[in-house]
């Protein structure tokens, strides 16, 4: 099972709250991460995809404001969705389920757990909306009730979240027409499966989900947990015909033009999953600057932006696309040397954007990188790695040699709680693949598989098996390995990682390529000209970026 470990830690800057309410000339989506701005007369904000419940309310207006916060926190703009239901409130004091709308959306998502603090509060919503509730129509006062078992014991990862999913599931059953019920007891079911880490409790979102979309596969909320329900069971192929018509569904959305990207990356449509997230970063950018956010790394603070930049980093990085890949790095190392502090897992997410610059730019721009501070210790060893990846495309192995060699085997204490842990790993397999890199340059393809073995069994154990959306290393090292083993003359064992890489990473345009050489040695040249001509299909780079891969 795959389990999301992309909450709001990948904010690369300290995170402040949404602004909540569009300021005079903002676009629709302007949802900025400033909360200096202060907010104008609160409207509707369109764009966000579907999501409606019919509550009782003698206000058009309460109505039209509830359903835009289902829209929104369907959608992951978080802050802006609470917003939503506080007008609604606001808009009619005597709505029970606009407070409703206040406790569930303040409550966990499958990316974060709240506190016991939060539940109280939450909690004190509910109990404050359950008298409004004693004479109105019996499914609010049910949806009340489950909602106060969230917080009781629960927050995302207490029996208290299951309780609730039990509630919401027996009234989704008395509801079985209502894709709203449907979707949200489906991610009340995903919640502890995401947080908790039970597979135990997907298997029922997927079916809520599927029903949902098979009666209507426009309904944004259902795609959305859907690409993610079944990313997390381990069959993202399913979603992927929701996923083509999501982002045009909810054109506000850079979360929601995001998300393709989960199926995409895991089906082998890399260069999709890297367009989806350029065209996301590119409204959070926009929304940003309509929101006056501070230049140049205010759009940093908006939640979800630095994991669309890091997505679309993971995604060129395989497809082969400088342009993207550097476009998209440029500004995370500028925000990392520009932040007052950086922690291990900021660092380890941050690496990316130095791995694209090592990979795909001008070897005397990736030298000249200055070097990051002393407290930085995790981003001097990436860095480190991008100079050796420089050093690689130019034919210098010894300057390769003298890369691995500065980097360390750690970078102090390795805490799996902060992700010093998952980022001394990450070190280690930069070492491991530049030693490698200058093995086959120097022509010792011997001494290269004992190097691409090493990185490829730190690469696929369990200390980074939780981060993968996508993988914090950018690459299947299995690929090099198989080169490696290719070039000693061992062609089956070859085969074989090709196989793993591929299993791994799918359509992997380099590991294909690498089978298909493996192949021909093999005699098999039907199945190596098909190898052949799928990895220069995905190949979106010019040919010496692809050449300089195969290292």
């Amino acid at each position: 099972m795959r389990v999301l470990k992309i909450a709001p830690l990948l904010l690369l800057l300290a995170p402040t709250a949404e602004v909540t309410r569009a300021t005079a000339g903002a676009p629709p989506h302007a949802i900025c991460g400033d909360d200096t701005i202060a907010p104008s007369v609160a409207r509707l904000l369109p764009g966000f995809g579907t999501g409606a419940l019919p509550i009782r309310t003698a206000k058009p207006q309460a109505q039209a404001f509830f359903n835009n916060g289902l829209q929104l926190s369907h959608a992951f703009a978080h802050d802006a969705g609470r917003a939503a239901f506080a007008e609604a409130a606001r808009l009619d004091p005597a709505c029970a389920m606009c407070r409703w709308g206040e406790a569930w959306s303040g409550g966990p998502t499958i990316n974060f757990p709240v506190d016991a603090a939060t539940q109280v509060k939450m909690s004190k919503l509910v109990d404050a909306a359950i008298p409004l509730a004693a004479t109105g129509p019996l499914l609010e006062r049910q949806l009340l009730a489950a909602l106060a078992l969230r917080y009781k014991n629960g927050g995302g990862k207490g029996p208290g979240d299951i309780a609730y999913a039990r509630a919401m599931e027996a009234i989704a059953v008395a509801h079985p027409d209502s894709d709203e019920l449907l979707t949200l007891a489906a991610d009340a079911w995903m919640i502890p499966a995401a947080l908790g880490e039970r597979s135990d409790t997907l298997p029922r979102a997927v079916a809520l989900l599927e029903t949902v979309l098979k009666r209507n596969p426009d309904f944004t909320p259902a795609i959305h947990f859907y690409i993610h329900a079944t990313e997390m069971s381990g069959f993202p192929a399913r979603a992927e015909p929701y996923a083509d018509r999501l982002a045009a569904l909810a054109p506000a959305a850079s979360h929601l033009i995001h998300m393709p990207s989960h199926t995409y990356y895991w089906i082998g449509r890399y260069q999709d999953a890297a367009d989806a997230n350029v065209r996301a970063a590119a409204i959070g950018v926009a929304d940003a600057k309509a929101a006056h956010a501070p230049e140049p790394d205010g759009v940093f603070r908006q939640p979800y932006h630095a994991h669309n930049v890091h997505f679309g980093i993971g995604g060129a990085l395989i497809a082969g696309d400088a342009k993207d890949a550097l476009a998209l790095s440029a500004p995370v190392l500028g925000a990392l040397s520009r932040a007052p502090k950086s922690d291990p897992f900021q660092q380890m997410v941050g690496g990316t954007a130095y791995f694209a610059q090592g990979r795909f730019a001008d070897p005397a721009a990736v030298l000249a990188l200055p070097e990051p501070g002393a407290a930085y210790g995790f981003l001097r060893a990436y860095r480190h790695y991008a100079r050796g990846e420089a050093y690689a495309r130019l034919g210098n192995a010894a300057a390769v040699r003298a890369e691995a060699a500065a980097i360390p085997l750690r970078a102090g204490p390795a805490d799996k709680e902060d992700a010093s842990l998952q980022a001394t790993a990450l070190m280690r397999i930069a070492k491991s693949v530049l030693e490698g890199r200058a093995a086959m340059l120097e022509h010792r393809p011997a001494d290269a598989v004992k190097a691409y073995r090493t990185a490829a069994r730190i690469e696929t154990s369990k200390v980074l098996t939780h981060f993968d959306d996508p993988p914090v290393w950018w690459y299947p090292t299995e690929r090099s390995l198989a080169a490696a083993l290719l070039a000693a003359g061992d062609t089956q064992q070859a085969l074989a990682q090709a196989n793993a890489a591929l299993t791994r990473f799918p359509l992997d345009p380099v590991s294909l390529s690498v089978r298909a050489d493996a192949l021909t040695a093999l005699g098999q040249t039907a199945a190596a000209e098909k190898d052949r001509a799928a990895a220069v299909a995905r190949w979106h780079g010019d040919k010496s970026a692809f050449t300089a891969a195969l290292i």
